[in-house]
């Protein structure tokens, strides 16, 4: 089981994790593009991908966040919904700073890498990116994630993908954090997926059933999302 770290040296927040995480693993990969611009050609082989990034947002709001990188309309990267939320877990169980704790959206380059990829990430702001006490809280939230991962050293709970809610996913960041769900894609309101689109979706990673933010999707396209779970007898539950 090989794990890839990347980061860039072009990214402040890329080198401030990945200074700190070279205190746990060797397979600390450096490009010096930056990380949307990087695709499989670039990297060495390996079973899981795992992007040390920076975070940006209008508010520079202080954050920790988690996501799946993809083109939802066009190609995503495989997912493992339970490590994604492992990281998630530990992520908030180190967060001495009290930065903000999220999931993102599927959202941005690569989308070619043919294993489980994520983003792992400080925001937003040059402050957060150099601070080396998130660095080192990213790091050791990876590490202990990887470790329970490996040794399926983690609660049995149902794998899950997401349909609705805005970009930050907050009511699924919070079910994930309270232990109900582990969380593989999630597709926020403003998507639009076809069924070609949800069929690539659901063939990219392992999960036991989908979500629907009932509120946080508009009632059409609620009704073609649950048209095609049915008649692909894909079991989805409202929350």
């Amino acid at each position: 089981m090989k794990f890839l770290f990347i980061y860039s040296k072009k990214d402040l927040a890329s080198q401030n994790i990945a200074n700190h995480l070279k205190e746990y693993f060797n397979d600390i990969y450096e490009v010096d593009k930056e990380l949307l611009e990087v695709n499989k050609e670039d990297l060495d082989k390996a079973d899981f991908y795992i992007f040390l990034s920076k975070h940006r947002s209008e508010k520079n709001l202080p954050s920790f966040t988690v996501h799946i990188p993809g083109i939802l309309d066009k190609e995503v990267c495989p997912a493992d919904g339970v490590l994604n939320s492992l990281i998630l877990i530990n992520l908030n169980k180190y967060n001495t700073l009290n930065y903000n704790v999220s999931f993102e959206v599927v959202h941005h380059t690569p989308t070619d890498l043919d294993k489980p990829t994520c983003f792992v990430e400080i925001g937003s702001s040059e402050k957060e990116w150099t601070n080396k006490k998130a660095g080192e809280i990213v790091a050791k939230a990876i590490y202990n994630a990887i470790e329970d991962f490996k040794n399926k050293n983690y609660r049995k709970l149902d794998v899950v993908i997401g349909f609705g809610g805005g970009h930050y996913a907050p009511k699924f960041t919070r079910y994930c954090l309270e232990g109900k769900y582990y969380f593989s894609y999630l597709i926020p309101k403003y998507a639009k997926l076809t069924d070609d689109n949800l069929n690539h979706l659901i063939n990219k990673s392992y999960f036991d059933k989908v979500l629907i933010d009932w509120k946080g999707l508009r009632g059409e396209d609620k009704k073609r999302y649950i048209k095609f779970f049915e008649d692909n007898g894909i079991l989805w539950e409202k929350i």
